[in-house]
């Protein structure tokens, strides 16, 4: 079992979020998802990305930050395997860098350029979007990949037919459930590997 924290899209803690948590959480992980929106949602990506910038990325990333001492004491101490869709993902991919409770990084539907800062060895590493998606800065995810198999980790990125981006959330216009099977396959068995299996 692992310990999976997922940060939501520009779109906020919404159903779509729930019902892809529920998806590890019948697999027997246990999952949080930190509300950095404090209880907004949007119905679409022009008016969550409207919110993200009127309230600042640097704060949305420091409530963020703030919520993982919420979570119960027997885990916040505890391995941990982050994941972020869209604007989660830059979430997840700077726990992934930085926090040394890092297991791993799951980067849905981004994949954003490294930083000078080095990434984990001890933090494996899977992106995934599809081939045109339209919010995905051409090479970025590659260079991270790059950048995270030079420390050392074990990192892959999937790249999936289409033009869809949030493609793996049920409850969006843009749901493929082929690919979305595809991909969650890939997580569960990224999430039972000996990687991540103390997480």
């Amino acid at each position: 079992m692992s310990n999976v924290v997922l940060f939501h899209s520009a779109l906020g803690l919404n159903d779509g979020m729930r019902a892809m948590a529920q998806v590890l959480e019948d697999e027997g992980h246990r999952v949080f998802i930190p509300d950095y929106y404090e209880g907004r949602t949007f119905d679409s990506a022009e008016e969550g990305t409207a919110h993200r910038d009127e309230v600042t990325f640097p704060v949305l990333a420091q409530r963020a930050s703030a919520a993982l001492d919420e979570l119960p004491a027997e885990v916040r101490d505890a391995r941990l395997v982050f994941g972020g869709f869209s604007l989660g993902a830059a979430i997840a991919q700077s726990m992934g860098k930085r926090d040394p409770r890092a297991a791993g990084a799951l980067l849905f539907h981004a994949g954003g350029v490294p930083k000078l800062t080095s990434w984990q060895e001890s933090a494996p590493l899977q992106i995934h979007h599809s081939v045109d998606d339209p919010w995905i800065d051409g090479g970025a995810p590659e260079l991270l990949v790059e950048s995270a198999a030079r420390a050392g980790a074990n990192a892959a990125h999937f790249v999936y037919p289409g033009a869809g981006h949030l493609f793996a959330d049920p409850t969006n216009p843009e749901y493929d459930p082929v690919q979305a099977g595809v991909l969650w396959q890939r997580v569960l068995a990224f999430l039972g590997s000996e990687a991540t299996d103390k997480a």
